[in-house]
């Protein structure tokens, strides 16, 4: 059994081998489920998952995950955010 890379975002079908097209596709519909107008819903094969404004926090997380594989695939480490130290 083979297992499609294509998967649908919002109406639009992206390979999740490509990471950056995956965050472009995400961050297209991220405004319309924030402002409530509209629902995220992703299908791979025969699950779905739907986006709403009430889990718009998971959203940002998927989104956020997927820019840092597209940056690896560019040949670039996202790092965290910069944490200071403090000595007492």
């Amino acid at each position: 059994m083979s297992v499609s890379s294509l998967i649908v975002i919002g109406g639009e079908e992206v390979d999740i081998n490509a990471p950056c097209d995956v965050a472009t596709a995400l961050k297209k519909r991220l405004l319309s489920v924030a402002s409530g107008t509209s629902e995220l819903i992703i299908r791979m094969g025969g699950e779905e998952v739907t986006f709403s404004k009430a889990n718009i926090g998971a959203l940002n997380g998927l989104i956020a995950e997927y820019e840092t594989k597209c940056a690896r695939a560019g040949g670039q480490n996202r790092r965290g955010r910069a944490r200071g130290i403090r000595f007492i």
